[in-house]
């Protein structure tokens, strides 16, 4: 006989996993926009100094940070910092639509180069290095590490080609926080993400003090 208090696991389709992170993307676009320039460069500013005093990291490490583009959190004042401390700092560049991407060496913005998506990345000159941290923006995040970008899959693509897998922290607004985040197989979790408020994700060791 059936337990009737066994209730049938709901499989949930692919599609169905699509069409949620469809409206999740939706909705943290406009929390993130309804932030405003000035919130959004004060919270900027305090993540940065987030990220800098908590974050433990092996000596000379090569840390990968982005661009920012439109109102995502902007990252770059952590340029200075991380290589104040001895460490390398570099960017993403885009090969192509369906490739992994490379990280090349930041070295100064008279280095980079207009790139897709309205963000920059450095020039062919600049060296190639493979990143021990990547930062990663994102569009939404939970508290167990799922996160949400915008669909193009250039960072899971990349990190599934890897031959050591980096270290992953994201870099949110406060608000970019959601309850639940679906994940698909391809999906790959954040050790941490670093907010305004700190970390985000509780229990994560080695990441942030």
């Amino acid at each position: 006989m059936k337990n009737p208090d066994i209730v049938p696991r709901q499989e949930i389709s692919r599609e169905e996993i699509q069409q949620e992170k469809s409206r999740l993307r939706k909705l943290a676009l406009a929390r993130r926009a309804a932030l405003g320039r000035e919130l959004r460069r004060k919270a900027s500013a305090r993540a940065v100094s987030n990220f800098a005093d908590g974050v433990e990291l092996p000596e000379k490490s090569t840390i990968a940070l982005y661009w920012p583009m439109g109102d995502e959190l902007d990252c770059l004042g952590l340029i200075e910092k991380m290589e104040q401390m001895g460490n390398e700092v570099c960017l993403p560049c885009i090969a192509g639509n369906d490739r992994p991407m490379i990280f090349r060496k930041f070295e100064g913005e008279d280095r980079l180069v207009a790139a897709a998506f309205g963000t920059r990345e450095p020039d062919e000159r600049s060296r190639l290095l493979v990143p021990d941290l990547i930062v990663l923006p994102l569009l939404a995040f939970d508290r167990k590490g799922n996160r949400l970008g915008y669909g193009k899959g250039f960072y899971d693509r990349t990190i599934a080609g890897m031959e050591k897998r980096p270290i992953l922290c994201g870099l949110a607004f406060g608000v970019q926080e959601l309850e639940n985040v679906p994940a698909s197989f391809h999906d790959v979790p954040l050790e941490q993400v670093i907010t305004e408020n700190g970390g985000a994700l509780e229990g994560r060791t080695g990441m942030i003090s």
